[in-house]
């Protein structure tokens, strides 16, 4: 399992030559007894076959299931991992977490902060129960509920601008040029977005200030230093007395749908349903109107 999570032998056991090789061994004698080989070779490391993940995910849900049995014998609450993006997290789902464990019968909730395609991967090997992911990262078909709609928004604090800007003297690109902007560096779809869209506007776009995150583009707008594209999630919260709010009508097309997923093998296994699944989804939903 060590190995399973981490990716590689080395990466189970770094700088530790004699656990690698214990790892190692434990794996030959897996392989021995199943017949079938467990690892492949990638690089200059081994990763976990197709019949190795399949193990894997079995000894993880195996493993779950006495954990939770354990916990039902003590009459002690459930843990439950949920992912999302850096953002989403402190944006949508930290504010949820009471509502949701209380939900779930006062269970223990540990967050995970994923990129989207790696989320729906956490998913489906079980690493993770539930996710916050956009739609389009997820496989049609999946199971899934409708958590909200997002949109991008050009934010500018006041000090930035002459007295008497407005909304529509914002919408003008031209302006947009003579800001200082923040924006994300992690080449992400969003950050790839904003920049083409920034270019096809026939702006210049050298931000000054290249941030990891959202969480940190909306800190320089609060503190006046920049300008930056936000999204819904975003602008709540924000002091339009001090920070001009317009639609960022380039992204008018790239809306982003978010929603609840997760595995229906890990759900029923875990003693949830999709009532309760619906539930959730309307309670982190409900953030975004608080």
């Amino acid at each position: 399992m060590q190995m399973a999570e981490a990716g590689s032998i080395a990466k189970a056991a770094p700088g530790k030559p004699n656990r690698q090789s214990q790892i190692s061994r434990q794996i030959r004698e897996l392989e021995q007894f199943f017949g079938t080989e467990l690892t492949r070779r990638k690089g200059k490391s081994l990763s976990l076959s197709n019949a190795g993940e399949r193990l894997a995910l079995l000894i993880r849900e195996q493993l779950q299931d006495l954990e939770d049995f354990r916990k039902e014998q003590a009459g002690l609450p459930k843990s439950f991992v949920i992912g999302a993006g850096a953002s989403v997290l402190e944006w949508l789902l930290v504010p949820a977490l009471p509502a949701i464990s209380r939900h779930l019968g006062g269970a223990t909730l540990m967050t995970d902060v994923h990129r989207s395609r790696s989320l729906g991967e956490a998913v489906r090997d079980g690493r993770v129960d539930l996710a916050i992911i956009r739609q389009d990262a997820v496989p049609k078909g999946a199971n899934t509920v409708l958590v909200m709609k997002m949109g991008f928004h050009l934010c500018v604090p006041r000090v930035l601008l002459k007295r008497g800007t407005t909304e529509r003297d914002a919408a003008n690109s031209a302006l947009w040029q003579t800001l200082p902007f923040a924006a994300g560096r992690d080449g992400g779809q969003t950050d790839t977005a904003i920049r083409e869209a920034m270019r096809s506007a026939g702006v210049d776009f050298r931000p000054h200030f290249e941030c990891g995150s959202m969480l940190q583009v909306r800190q320089l707008v609060e503190l006046g230093a920049s300008a930056g594209i936000l999204p819904t999630l975003g602008i709540r919260g924000l002091d339009e007395k001090k920070v001009l709010i317009t639609p960022f009508v380039p992204l008018r097309d790239f809306g982003r749908v978010l929603v609840l997923h997760w595995n229906p093998r890990q759900m029923r296994r875990r003693g949830l349903e999709t009532s309760d699944l619906k539930k959730l989804a309307a309670m982190i939903a409900d953030q975004q109107k608080a």
